[in-house]
Parts: C-alpha cells; sequence; structure tokens
C-alpha cells in the first residue's frame, strides 16, 4: 500500500510541469473578453411595456417591429394618403434608440411621387414615433446600449 501511495505522489509531482499556470492580467482579460464580443448586433432590441416579457432575441426584435408599424400605421390611416401609380411603395424609416430609450427618426427615405402628393409625410411619421409608449433600450450583456435600424412601411 505504501509503494502504491509512494508511486502515486510521485507520478502526481512529476506531472505538475505539464500544467500551465501563468498568470493573466486582468487587462490581458478584459482585452480577450471584448474582442470576443459581437458588438454589431444586440441580445435584445427595443420593447415596451405592451411586449410583456421578452425571453429572446427574435421575439423582441418582432415585438418591437410590430409596434412601430402598428403606430405609423395607425397614425397614416387618419389620412388620405396618395401613392404613385404602383400598387405599392414602400418607406424606409431609419430610427435611433438611445441607451436611454428615447426614439427619434434619423432618415426617412420617401419615393419621389408619394412625397410631392403628400407634402406633411415627415410630420405625420415623427407624429407617430412621438406617440410610441416608453421604449426599453436594446440591451447587449444586460447593458442599455443604443441601436438604429431600418423600418420599412408599405403604402397601398
Amino acid at each position: 500500500m505504501n509503494r502504491w501511495l509512494t508511486l502515486f505522489l510521485t507520478l502526481s509531482l512529476l506531472s505538475c510541469k505539464d500544467f500551465n499556470f501563468e498568470k493573466q492580467s486582468a487587462d490581458e482579460i478584459l482585452e480577450q473578453e471584448l474582442n470576443s464580443i459581437n458588438w454589431k448586433e444586440v441580445d435584445f432590441y427595443p420593447t415596451f411595456q405592451t411586449c410583456g416579457v421578452v425571453t429572446s432575441k427574435a421575439e423582441s426584435k418582432t415585438c418591437f417591429e410590430d409596434e412601430i408599424k402598428n403606430s405609423i400605421s395607425s397614425r397614416l390611416s387618419q389620412e388620405e394618403i396618395s401613392t404613385s401609380n404602383k400598387e405599392q411603395d414602400t418607406i424606409l424609416v431609419d430610427l435611433f434608440i438611445n441607451a436611454e430609450g428615447k426614439t427619434s427618426i434619423q432618415q426617412v427615405v420617401i419615393p419621389s411621387q408619394v412625397k410631392l402628393k403628400n407634402p406633411q409625410i415627415n410630420s405625420w411619421l415623427e407624429e407617430a414615433i412621438f406617440q410610441l409608449p416608453e421604449t426599453y433600450p436594446a440591451q447587449k450583456r444586460g447593458v442599455p446600449v443604443a441601436l438604429h435600424t431600418q423600418i420599412p412601411i408599405i403604402l397601398q
């Protein structure tokens, strides 16, 4: 029994040289962690109280986009919108939601025919965004972050 214990201890001590006991500084660990994070994507999209408890990225994106589209559709349905001769026109709304949840329109791309027939369409879109319920910002690793996004609005 004594031989086995001595043999085991000897082998254990000899194998210790294979272990890497190199110390890493906190700065190195932080740099490795920051490099491993994809900063171009968020973990959760901005949400609204009407979304309830959101448990996935896809669910938060769907609720966020639906709420914005519903708000814009509701506001635009109050107006007589004239479209071009086509069946459908698409408006692209570039939004910025800051880390506090404040939503603003950065840019609106409107087909020229629609803009000519509806000169107040920009103000209608701003009203729709202003009427959104309280917005909870996007999150990355549990931290609120700003988000740029583009929402297409199809006019018929």
